[in-house]
């Protein structure tokens, strides 16, 4: 082979050598694109806050492991109901409740069911039932005197002994008895926590029982926390007629209490 000829092959060899070599390496991110497995949907996490406010939801199902419940919720104004997780509680199906808050989560795995749900809240609040707030008592009537109409919300502690007299303490019965003569003011109270619901709104709803009159489910709202069981004595201001919105309306409620011992 003439060497002229000699020198354009080899020429040619080398160039297409190098195109092929740039070809590959342009290449080459592809292939490994298209080797790697993709990111599946479930392991994608969205972190979104839910709409900072009540929400009213009824309970379609429920689904219960050792520490939390999931639940699938209709609420009201919502096309399609949708599932919210949150601690275990006291919760029935077909019943109504109030939550504040909630935090997205898209794919979200249960492995204790194995299952992903689509769409979830998780929900730190308590849920509270609707009729929470279902003590209606101090209903002026016509010609008659102020007086209780007792409808208590079921405690889980329902009645509790006489609490030990202290000093200063208002009892309940007597506080029922004479609302009107107490409206306005601070007065101490003392008595036996038979149920709390805690961090709604802002406020921990205590609900005592002092032996005096154990049939009134009375309210005391306050910034401290406290235990069912515990026996506490209290100060808070006298309110009648509150209405809280969300279910939460009082005739009588004790507010902004502060415990004492």
């Amino acid at each position: 082979m003439p060497t002229k000829l000699k020198l354009a092959f080899t020429f040619l060899t080398v160039f297409l050598i190098i195109v092929s070599c740039k070809e590959e390496q342009k290449y080459t991110p592809l292939k490994n694109a298209t080797t790697t497995a993709p990111i599946k949907e479930s392991t994608t996490i969205t972190n979104a806050s839910f709409k900072d406010d009540l929400h009213t939801v009824k309970v379609n199902e429920m689904l219960k492991t050792d520490k939390y419940l999931y639940l699938n919720v209709s609420e009201k104004g919502t096309v399609d109901p949708f599932w919210i997780a949150t601690r275990i509680s006291d919760i029935t199906v077909g019943e109504t409740y109030f939550y504040k808050g909630g935090l997205l989560k898209t794919n979200f795995e249960s492995k204790e069911f194995n299952r992903v749900f689509d769409k979830i809240y998780l929900v730190s609040s308590n849920l509270v039932l609707a009729n929470h707030a279902s003590n209606t008592g101090f209903k002026k009537k016509a010609d008659t005197p102020v007086k209780a109409e007792v409808k208590t919300t079921p405690s889980k502690i329902t009645s509790t002994k006489k609490t030990a007299e202290v000093k200063g303490s208002v009892k309940i019965a007597d506080l029922v008895k004479n609302a009107q003569k107490y409206a306005g003011k601070t007065i101490q109270i003392s008595g036996t926590c038979s149920k709390i619901n805690a961090e709604i709104m802002g406020k921990n709803w205590i609900h005592l029982k002092d032996g005096s009159q154990d049939d009134y489910d009375l309210v005391v709202t306050s910034a401290e926390m406290v235990n069912e069981g515990d026996v506490i004595t209290i100060k808070a201001v006298v309110t009648l007629n509150k209405d809280f919105g969300a279910g939460y309306k009082y005739d009588l409620i004790l507010e902004d209490g502060t415990i004492v011992r």
